[in-house]
């Protein structure tokens, strides 16, 4: 008798965790039913880049010089590399003048190669002057005009619509800032034409 009991207690457990186990497996499949009821909605991909402007690379440049020939042919030659340092910081700066009775004074760069340029920007930490951009192949000139003359604030982009082909590229200044009497350049950056 006690074997009989023993027989149907262990067969009854077997019936209630066969009961628990169906249930349990029962509930998942209903909740995840439940929660499937939408279909996925699916987003396309769009492929990353990791180019700020693929289409328009830049032009590393080098520091030469300054260009003065309405003077003694120098200008703080020294500075020039700060105005290509990456550091908007450190800059390049004219002479000081109380009065500026020449056509102009220039920062010389160097492109490392004669290639056709597109745009150059000019930052500055002194409003109030102005610049134009020349371009030449030889770093002592000559130079000519691709872009005209604009006032410096800020950075200042040159666009210059035909692409012209120079190795040098001078920042020309044209009109110093009123009450400085004297004009820097803290960063300039050249850009090519889109590939």
């Amino acid at each position: 008798m006690s074997r009989l009991l023993a027989a149907g207690a262990l067969v009854a457990f077997f019936v209630v965790l066969f009961v628990i186990v169906t249930r349990s497996r029962n509930n998942d499949n209903d909740s995840t039913t439940t929660t499937s009821t939408r279909p996925a909605r699916t987003t396309p991909t769009r492929p990353t880049t990791t180019t700020k402007n693929p289409g328009t690379p830049r032009i590393k440049l080098a520091a030469v010089g300054a260009y003065d020939p309405d003077g003694d042919g120098r200008e703080n030659d020294d500075l020039a590399p700060l105005a290509v340092d990456g550091d908007n910081t450190t800059f390049w700066k004219t002479e000081h003048y109380h009065s500026f009775r020449k056509t102009g004074v220039g920062l010389v760069l160097d492109a490392r190669r004669a290639r056709p340029i597109r745009r150059v920007l000019v930052s500055t930490d002194t409003a109030g002057a102005s610049a134009e951009i020349q371009v030449g192949r030889n770093p002592n000139g000559p130079f000519h005009l691709v872009a005209a003359a604009k006032p410096l604030t800020g950075t200042t982009v040159f666009r210059l619509a035909k692409k012209p082909i120079g190795r040098y590229v001078v920042v020309w200044i044209t009109a110093l800032p009123p009450s400085a009497g004297e004009a820097h350049v803290t960063e300039v950056r050249a850009f090519g034409p889109a590939g």
